[in-house]
């Protein structure tokens, strides 16, 4: 990056030296884990708030531009804050659970009493039951 990064295809010429990755894998990995001005104690109150407030402010019909909420964030408190920790705060205050426990999908057949049944669909359908995300992200070769 000390190279390269004043270019906008910095990806792209880091990929000739680590061609098992993709040029949006290591741009998701710089972003969240490897620059070195990123801040990673956890977000203040004041961060929080402001946070809801920019989310809304940048939030479009299908997506929110959390881009302009890190630099925003970065322009109000002086610290880069990765993008996965500004977007797990944001989903852990608009979601209760990760799975929707009205959801019909994930009840339980009521076609016969039959313990091992229900066991056994329990078992076979055991990852629509997981949270998601339990597990942390780890940068895969392409």
């Amino acid at each position: 990056m000390r190279l390269w990064g004043r270019y906008n295809d910095r990806f792209l010429r880091i990929i000739r030296l680590m061609p098992q990755y993709t040029p949006k894998q290591l741009a998701n990995h710089w972003r969240n884990y490897l620059n070195p001005k990123l801040c990673n104690q956890p977000l203040g109150d004041h961060e929080k708030g402001y946070v809801i407030e920019l989310a809304q402010k940048y939030r479009t019909p299908k997506y929110i531009n959390w881009k302009y909420v890190i630099q925003d964030l970065y322009v109000q408190f002086g610290k880069l804050r990765a993008e996965n920790q500004v977007k797990n705060y944001w989903n852990s205050k608009n979601r209760s659970n990760s799975y929707d426990v009205n959801d019909t999908s994930l009840r339980l057949p009521r076609l016969h009493n039959d313990t091992k049944y229900r066991y056994e669909f329990i078992m076979e359908h055991n990852y629509k039951l997981k949270p998601k995300f339990n597990e942390p992200y780890r940068m895969r070769p392409y």
